[in-house]
């Protein structure tokens, strides 16, 4: 029986009750050995299975890891509340994932949204930025060849929502809007740092096209995992079909954004992430 102890980080339980409830059907019960607070989490001495963080969306999995190191407790263990409650969640799935180290390449926000989400780190440097379709799929054609480039500043833009200048940066023949950065040089040493910690060896390649020659032209990459996603059906392997209409935002963008924060997940992140596979969650 899994043996479980409960971290109460925050007065924020909306999470609790249900991810007991799964972690019971799927483990055939579990048994709760204990719970703790911050003041007394580290005293506990008793043989546990994982630490199951009640309050964890309101802290952040990132702070309360910090915190778990300070207090020298197996971060390995640790399991937040909200994440046993995503759709497709499995224990064993989920300790793969982590294990798994993956890198997430997409043309916009969507791999830091979804990790976010899913607690996983930035092993990308695409993060709050964004390619135009055609310099994303040259992009694709050798990402190590324009990670290796040296980034100009070739102009700024208006953020309309943030409301401040941001940076588009060149990359050989490919641009990036770099929209949630303010300075050409804070967002270079962020591309730096983080393209430092991408895994080759497990990549997840991820777009989406309102064009089917776009999607053609994607679907032609050598990625083992890759998706392309369409508000229209297809045949091909990489073609992972969303209907705009059930979030019915103005631009698909918002629409794809939204599945990375699961609002909703159309299809299984945990099976998609792993292995590519398509595990619809919803009626399409």
């Amino acid at each position: 029986m899994l043996k479980v102890l409960i971290w109460r980080v925050s007065d924020d339980t909306s999470f609790q009750d249900k991810a007991i409830k799964i972690l019971e059907q799927q483990h055939d019960g579990i048994d709760i050995i204990g719970e703790a607070s911050d003041a007394d989490i580290a005293k506990v001495d008793r043989a546990y299975d994982l630490i199951l963080v009640v309050g964890a969306k309101k802290i952040g999995m990132s702070k309360i890891t910090q915190t778990a190191h300070k207090l020298n407790l197996p971060e390995e263990k640790l399991l937040s509340d909200r994440i046993v409650c995503t759709p497709g969640f499995t224990l064993d799935k989920y300790r793969h994932l982590q294990r798994s180290q993956l890198s997430i390449i997409a043309m916009n926000c969507f791999g830091g949204l979804i990790s976010n989400i899913l607690d996983l780190p930035f092993r990308t440097p695409i993060i709050n930025m964004f390619f135009e379709e055609q310099d994303y799929l040259r992009f694709l054609r050798d990402p190590r060849l324009y990670m290796s480039e040296q980034p100009i500043l070739k102009e700024t833009r208006w953020q309309t929502v943030l409301k401040f200048d941001y940076p588009v940066v060149t990359f050989g023949d490919v641009d990036i809007y770099m929209n949630h950065y303010r300075d050409f040089g804070e967002a270079v040493a962020k591309w730096n740092e983080r393209k430092a910690r991408i895994n080759w060896y497990n990549l997840f390649v991820t777009m989406y096209t309102e064009d089917e020659k776009i999607l053609e032209q994607f679907d032609a990459l050598p990625y083992g995992k890759k998706a392309c996603f369409v508000p229209f059906k297809s045949d091909l392997d990489s073609a992972w079909y969303i209907n705009r209409e059930i979030t019915k935002k103005k631009y698909f963008w918002q629409t794809i954004n939204d599945f990375a924060k699961g609002i909703p997940f159309y299809y299984d992140p945990f099976d998609m992430l792993l292995y590519g596979k398509k595990t619809p969650l919803i009626e399409m």
